[in-house]
């Protein structure tokens, strides 16, 4: 599956390539499964900069079995499952990833529950723990507490002692509640929600809308918290880019603060500059989740499993909200 061209989903293609051999320090995965983000959705349309050049195959993460490594290359055995997050290639029913990505899927786990639950519940970890730093008694604000991030933040957050506030829609406010979270209906003021609180800011806000909100959520942040984006859903309005919201996002709600210091921090998070200062981050942080899933201490929510073949719907579904949960894809067996 490749994206030859920026724009909506039907711009991506079915595509047939030799089975690709791999190189040294490369292992081949047989895709049992991959899931479906709405970050994918963003790098298709060119929201996301510094995106990979195209023709690209999009996927953030896959499920599969190691099928062969690269000469001289110290690997999982064939036949072994493993999980791996990568930059693209997910979407696909061989993928070359490199070796030292692979983490091994733990017995008696689903390969689909797993792909449900490698990016969001990841990022959320990594989010919640390494950037932020929340403290068992913390308090903390997600938007978009419904989604498969926001779902993940309020699982994570229950386990670690943190009482998350999450904006959602009124129609999802007791899936919100269900899992722990007090659920804030998107259409209210959340800064007028977070000074009713006591002391009258939280200790992070986690955004993903970007633009002019990213703003708006650091001034729901107490002194010596953090307003940590994640997204820019904002900058994409249809299937049209909007450059201007997302400059606002990374100038006014990102730089801009930093540039009147008063205690507060502000970042984007991005997984891949964090992996570069804490190299051991990401097989730790995934190798964390996945005993999560296989403990029964979390879970991921599948919305919809989708032959590959049916990515473009899958997308669609995800950027009208049609389906409540994570859409995983399905390669042919």
């Amino acid at each position: 599956m490749s994206v030859p061209r920026l724009g909506g989903a039907e711009v991506l293609r079915l595509s047939s390539d030799e089975l690709p051999a791999p190189a040294v320090g490369q292992v081949r995965v047989r895709v049992l499964a991959a899931g479906v983000s709405y970050g994918d959705i963003l790098l298709r349309a060119g929201v996301i900069p510094g995106g990979p050049k195209r023709p690209f195959t999009p996927g953030y993460d896959l499920v599969g079995v190691v099928d062969r490594a690269g000469p001289g290359t110290r690997a999982p055995e064939p036949g072994r499952r493993v999980v791996a997050l990568v930059r693209s290639g997910g979407y696909a029913e061989y993928a070359l990833v490199a070796a030292d990505r692979l983490v091994a899927l733990p017995d008696g786990v689903d390969p689909v529950e797993a792909s449900a639950l490698a990016l969001n519940y990841f990022i959320a970890q990594q989010m919640l723990h390494r950037v932020a730093g929340v403290r068992r008694g913390g308090t903390v604000l997600v938007h978009g507490a419904s989604g498969g991030v926001g779902t993940a933040f309020l699982e994570l957050a229950a386990l670690a002692g943190v009482t998350v506030h999450g904006t959602c829609s009124a129609a999802r406010a007791e899936q919100v509640r269900a899992l722990g979270g007090h659920p804030v209906d998107r259409t209210e003021d959340f800064l007028r929600v977070v000074r009713g609180l006591p002391g009258g800011a939280v200790d992070a806000v986690f955004d993903p809308i970007g633009g002019r909100h990213f703003l708006r959520s650091y001034r729901a942040v107490r002194r010596g918290g953090v307003m940590v984006g994640f997204g820019q859903n904002a900058a994409l309005r249809g299937n049209r880019r909007d450059l201007l919201t997302g400059a606002q996002g990374f100038l006014g709600g990102i730089v801009l603060p930093k540039l009147v210091p008063d205690g507060r921090r502000t970042l984007f998070y991005s997984a891949w500059s964090l992996e570069k200062s804490h190299p051991a981050a990401y097989r730790q942080d995934l190798a964390t989740v996945l005993d999560l899933l296989r403990e029964g201490r979390v879970s991921p929510r599948v919305g919809r499993t989708m032959p590959l073949d049916e990515v473009a719907d899958a997308h669609r579904a995800m950027e009208s909200a049609a389906v409540s949960g994570k859409i995983v894809l399905v390669p042919a067996a």
